[in-house]
């Protein structure tokens, strides 16, 4: 039986666990903030946050681990969020593993070499990190609320590896009858969709709380932002690919990536809840950055901001050098507005016109 071991007992993390351990062993570490997580997994099998029990699922701190449990694992999955992929990494590395596969759940960007370069993603940056690379990356991206997946829903995502057959395995390994998921070979192009829909997401959802109704929110300007968000993280994700001198990876058949479930999906899920819809909304309301960060998203992390600090420098170089154009990004614009000079929220609809 493949051997599969979970990095990050967070609600993504442990909600895979329970995918996979339908065909294979699965052990999933906690972090060293997953402690409580962990204890109570071992005394009742219920995970405390997602509230749904983990058959089939060893739990173990970090200080529990040991080098047999990380160098037999045929794959690795790192399932924490951005701040614990240090931790992650410096595990595979301290226990010599080499897996098969590494997969990651995590998403985000990380700074270029030199700032009129586009960032990179976590994914690309893994092997580089690692003395003992993995035979092959694979990231996992698309629509996946973790409590829904946890409790057998219908989920479709998608599975993309610069190794084609690393992708397809991993797939054999999690499919279920309610877990689907997708092929592909834009690696980079999904890693980029899955940290822009979370910088995007803080724009649209300001939309909630900029047009509002005796019911509830305006449908009209959402709708138009968010499709225009989709565009943009179209954009901004070739822009990223070609920066990776990887612009002529496959796509998904007829169609770019972004206009599927790593882009436009995923983005559905982000503005329907979650840290960077909440932010967009305060930010709808007229709030500056700082004071919510300060105040009622305090000590919380927010993805889509981190990514937009990690898109400034290479975007405002880009607009200078003409490899990208910023009225094909007004959305993108609006939002940098707000993290590099710490303005309000403010859109134009009359830039989408033309």
């Amino acid at each position: 039986m493949p051997k599969i071991i979970i990095l990050g007992a967070g609600v993504m993390g442990s909600a895979l666990a329970t995918v996979a351990a339908a065909n294979n062993h699965v052990t999933l570490v906690g972090s060293p903030l997953d402690d409580n997580i962990i204890d109570e997994l071992k005394r009742s099998k219920q995970h405390p946050t997602l509230q749904v029990e983990l058959p089939g699922v060893v739990a173990a701190t970090s200080n529990e681990i040991d080098e047999a449990t990380l160098a037999n694992a045929d794959v690795i999955v790192i399932g924490v969020s951005s701040p614990g992929v240090e931790w992650a990494l410096s595990a595979i590395q301290h226990y010599k593993a080499r897996p098969g596969i590494i997969a990651l759940v995590t998403k985000g960007l990380v700074p270029a070499e030199h700032d009129h370069l586009p960032p990179q993603t976590y994914a690309q940056t893994v092997n580089k990190r690692l003395t003992h690379p993995a035979g092959a990356i694979v990231g996992i991206g698309g629509p996946c609320i973790a409590r829904e997946l946890a409790l057998g829903y219908p989920t479709c995502v998608s599975f993309a590896s610069n190794k084609l057959s690393a992708a397809t395995r991993l797939r054999e390994l999690l499919k279920t009858d309610f877990y689907h998921i997708t092929t592909h070979s834009d690696f980079t192009g999904l890693e980029a969709c899955a940290a822009l829909k979370n910088f995007m997401c803080i724009g649209v959802s300001a939309m909630y709380t900029s047009y509002s109704l005796e019911d509830g929110y305006a449908k009209n300007p959402l709708a138009g932002l968010f499709n225009q968000a989709v565009h943009e993280i179209a954009t901004l994700s070739d822009w990223i690919k070609q920066g990776a001198n990887c612009a002529n990876a496959e796509r998904i058949p007829n169609q770019h990536i972004a206009f599927d479930l790593a882009g436009l999906g995923d983005l559905h899920v982000t503005v329907g809840g979650g840290r960077n819809s909440r932010l967009g909304q305060y930010l709808g309301t007229g709030r500056l950055l700082e004071e919510i960060l300060q105040s009622d998203m305090h000590q919380i992390t927010v993805e889509g901001v981190d990514t937009g600090r990690q898109l400034l420098p290479g975007i405002r170089a880009a607009c200078k050098n003409g490899s990208l154009n910023h009225t094909d990004l007004p959305l993108t614009s609006a939002i940098l507005d707000v993290i590099e000079h710490g303005q309000a929220f403010e859109f134009s609809f009359e830039s989408l016109s033309g």
